[in-house]
């Protein structure tokens, strides 16, 4: 086991540009993070994502306010949405459900079984509720699900915590970009913390499993996705590429916690422990 827990923080509703398949979902032009930095009147400010390495994913096409840095702390790449539909679900799904001997299994049911704990903290998502072997934990805002994760952070367990950020989702079916940008701000603020508390046997990853441009009317919009991954014990990180699936999440999970002979995509752990 290289890490002895991991925490993943969904960011759900923040996307990176249209994604190859874009225009199947009326999402040609989408880009949420683009879009709420060039629209919103101050300069975007997000010091612990840009650290991480939010700007180095975008080196071709820099994100204003949020650029590339020379020596990001983190890990960073891109992850594709696989799957052939984009509803709100599709991505969390995809992310931690993998096809068992028998039966469709989830990473949420799997690391219990095992003997790890497992915490989810999210709104009200009827896939999250029927996770049974999890600790579950239902937030109404950012600052709610953050409140899970520090609780979380001294915990001992050895395990997984998911929290899933629904602010976002908000922001980008109402169209707000003001609130969009603000959620991401106070966010960066919280996610600094995180980041301090965490053990040197600790794994934090921040991603998302949908995007909802606030400037764009379908939604969800259909775009890359961010993958961070940081650690104490691990302070230089370097490109992860292009991720063919949001499943490569749930594999890195499971194979840390030695059940990789169950996972649907391809584990980044090598990547960032060699």
């Amino acid at each position: 086991m290289a890490f002895h827990r991991i925490f993943v923080v969904d960011f759900a509703g923040v996307g990176l540009g249209e994604a190859p398949d874009a225009n199947r979902f009326q999402s040609v032009g989408a880009d949420t993070l683009g879009h709420v930095a060039v629209s919103w009147p101050d300069k975007l400010n997000l010091p612990t994502l840009q650290q991480l390495g939010l700007g180095n994913i975008r080196f071709d096409h820099p994100i204003p306010g949020v650029e590339p840095i020379d020596q990001p702390s983190g890990f960073y790449g891109r992850l594709h949405v696989q799957a052939q539909d984009n509803r709100r679900a599709t991505g969390l799904r995809e992310m931690w459900d993998f096809t068992g001997e028998n039966r469709t299994e989830t990473v949420f049911a799997s690391l219990p079984a095992a003997g790890y704990a497992v915490s989810l903290a999210g709104p009200f998502l009827s896939y999250l509720q029927t996770q049974s072997a999890a600790q579950r934990f239902q937030v109404g805002s950012n600052q709610d699900a953050f409140r899970i994760l520090y609780d979380r952070l001294y915990q001992p367990a050895s395990g997984l915590a998911y929290v899933v950020l629904p602010d976002f989702r908000f922001a980008g079916e109402q169209q707000d970009v003001a609130a969009f940008a603000e959620a991401l701000t106070s966010a960066d603020h919280y996610l600094a913390q995180v980041q301090h508390d965490l053990g040197a046997n600790d794994l934090l990853i921040v991603t998302a499993t949908h995007a909802d441009d606030p400037t764009v009317s379908a939604t969800p919009t259909r775009e890359y996705l961010p993958l961070l991954a940081y650690s104490p014990s691990r302070p230089v990180g370097h490109a992860l590429g292009i991720r063919r699936t949001l499943a490569d999440v749930g594999a890195t999970v499971l194979e840390n916690f030695g059940l990789a002979g169950h996972a649907a995509g391809h584990s980044f752990l090598n990547e960032i422990t060699q």
